[in-house]
C-alpha cells in the first residue's frame, strides 16, 4: 500500500508543476475547503474552538472565509496532543510518528498517516529533481537522525552523516561516500567548507547542494558553491507541514500551494502586501489525521507576483527573513531581521577570511546585545572593530553591545544552531 501511494503522489506532484494558475487555483480552494472542514468535524481541538468562536465549519467556503478561523500556536497543539489534536478513529500504530527538533526550546510531537507520510516524501523528491537530481545519483544527508532504508539497487541510495558528530568525521564520511548530491545544515555543511582541504575535495565532489533547517545568507551559498564547484539551493520546509517552499534552477522560492496554505500577515492579523515583511501561517492540505489550520511557525518572510522563466507555475516567496522571535527589538520599536544581522557579520567574514571562527549574537534587552566571540587566526581588535561600527549602523547608538571571547560557543536544547538569538520573546 504505502510503495503504491509513494508512485501515485510522486507522479501527481510531478505534474502538478505544470499547472495553470486557474487550475491551482481552484485545486487548493477545493483542498483548503475540504481540509478546515474535516478538520472541524472530526478533530476535537478544532472542533470545540470553532464551536466557542460562534463558526459553523460546514459554512466555510475557502480563502474568503479564512480569517474568521482562529490563529493557532505551537502551545495550543502541544496542550491538544495526542487524543484531542488528532482525528477521530486514528490508530496511532499505523501512523508515522516525528516531532519538531526542539529550536525555539520547544519539541512538538507529530503524528501522519502512512498516506500523508507518502506525499511529503514525494515532495522532497519533487524539490530534487527541480534542481536536476536524477534517481541513480548517490546522496549524502546531514540529520540528527537517519532516514528508514529502501533497498532499490542503484536507485535512490541516501548515505546518512550524523548532524552531532565531530566535523572531522563528517569529512571522512563524505570522502568515504563520494556524494554526488549533499543535502543539510548550512552551518554544518559551510564549516565542511572552510575546513576541507584540497585532498578532500578530490573525493567530496558533488554535482549539487541542498540546504535546509537553517537561515542562510547569498554570501554563504556563494562560499559553499565555490569551494565545491557546484550549484547551492535552498529549501524551506517544516517538520509539522513539510514541504513549504524550494529554490528552482534559477533561484527563486516557488511556494508549493499543493500542499500548504501559506498567509503572511502582519502584527494584527492583516495580509501585508507583496514585497513586504509578513509572519508566516500555515494550513495544511493533505494531513487529515493532525491538520494544522493557520498555524503560526514563527517565521518571517516576503512573497511577489513575480513569474519564473523555469516554467514552474507555482507562486514565489521573495524571500525568507528568518524567526520572527530572533528578530530584534530596539528601544524605538523598529524591528531588525536576524537575516540583516548575520550579514553583516558575513560582509567582513568574505573580507577577512579568518577574522572569526564562530559568533552568536544576543539581544538581552531593547537597549542590551552580547556578542558571543571565537577569534580566527587572523582576529585584530581593527578589523573586529569595522563589524561594530556596522553593528552600531543597523541597531543604534542607543544600543549597548558587550563581547564575550570564548574558546567554544555551547548550543544547548537545539540540533540546529542558531547565530542570531533574540531573548525578548521568550
Amino acid at each position: 500500500m504505502f510503495w503504491g501511494y509513494l508512485v501515485y503522489y510522486t507522479t501527481l506532484l510531478h505534474l502538478g508543476l505544470k499547472r495553470n494558475y486557474s487550475y491551482r487555483s481552484r485545486n487548493v480552494q477545493k483542498k483548503l475547503v475540504n481540509s478546515v472542514r474535516d478538520a472541524g468535524k472530526n478533530v476535537p481541538f478544532y472542533r470545540d474552538l470553532y464551536k466557542k468562536a460562534g463558526i459553523d465549519i460546514q459554512k466555510f467556503s475557502g480563502t474568503k472565509d479564512l480569517k474568521k478561523l482562529p490563529l493557532v500556536t505551537k502551545d495550543d497543539i502541544k496542550s491538544a496532543f495526542p487524543d484531542r489534536i488528532t482525528r477521530e478513529g486514528t490508530n496511532p500504530n499505523s501512523c508515522i510518528h516525528s516531532a519538531t527538533t526542539g529550536s525555539t526550546g520547544k519539541s512538538l510531537p507529530i503524528v501522519y498517516s502512512r498516506s500523508t507520510y507518502a506525499l511529503y516524501l514525494a515532495a522532497n523528491l519533487r524539490i530534487y529533481t527541480m534542481i536536476g537530481y536524477k534517481p541513480w545519483y548517490k546522496t549524502s544527508y546531514i540529520k540528527y537522525s537517519p532516514l528508514e532504508k529502501y533497498n532499490l539497487g542503484p536507485f535512490f541510495r541516501f548515505d546518512h552523516v550524523p548532524s552531532v558528530t565531530s566535523i572531522e568525521k563528517q569529512i571522512g564520511l563524505l570522502r568515504q561516500n563520494k556524494p554526488n548530491f549533499l543535502d543539510g545544515y548550512p552551518s554544518i555543511i559551510l564549516e565542511i567548507a572552510q575546513k576541507a582541504t584540497p585532498e578532500d575535495l578530490k573525493y567530496i565532489r558533488p554535482r549539487m547542494i541542498m540546504l535546509n533547517s537553517e537561515m542562510s545568507t547569498c554570501d554563504q551559498k556563494d562560499f559553499i558553491a565555490r569551494v565545491f564547484n557546484c550549484p547551492v539551493y535552498d529549501e524551506y520546509s517544516t517538520e509539522e507541514t513539510w514541504m513549504v517552499a524550494s529554490q528552482c534552477k534559477h533561484k527563486n522560492y516557488h511556494l508549493f500551494t499543493d500542499n500548504v496554505f501559506v498567509e503572511f500577515l502582519d502584527k494584527q492579523g492583516n495580509d501585508v502586501g507583496p514585497g513586504e515583511p509578513g509572519e508566516l501561517y500555515l494550513t495544511t492540505l493533505r494531513s487529515p489525521v493532525m491538520p494544522f489550520i493557520r498555524y503560526k511557525i514563527g517565521d518571517i518572510g516576503r512573497y511577489n507576483y513575480d513569474n519564473c522563466s523555469c516554467g514552474c507555475q507555482f507562486p514565489i516567496m521573495e524571500s525568507f527573513d528568518g524567526r520572527a522571535d530572533d528578530s530584534f527589538i530596539l528601544p524605538d520599536g523598529k524591528l531588525v531581521s536576524p537575516l540583516k544581522i548575520l550579514n553583516t557579520f558575513n560582509m567582513y567574514i568574505q573580507k577577512h577570511l579568518h577574522l572569526l571562527e564562530e559568533f552568536k549574537v544576543i539581544q538581552k534587552k531593547h537597549d542590551h546585545v552580547v556578542i558571543k566571540l571565537v577569534k580566527g587566526s587572523e582576529f585584530s581588535q581593527e578589523a573586529f572593530g569595522e563589524v561594530l561600527d556596522s553593528l552600531y549602523g543597523l541597531l543604534g547608538d542607543s544600543v549597548h553591545i558587550n563581547v564575550e571571547y570564548l574558546n567554544y560557543i555551547h548550543n544547548p536544547g537545539s540540533i540546529k544552531r542558531k547565530a542570531i538569538e533574540s531573548h525578548l520573546h521568550n
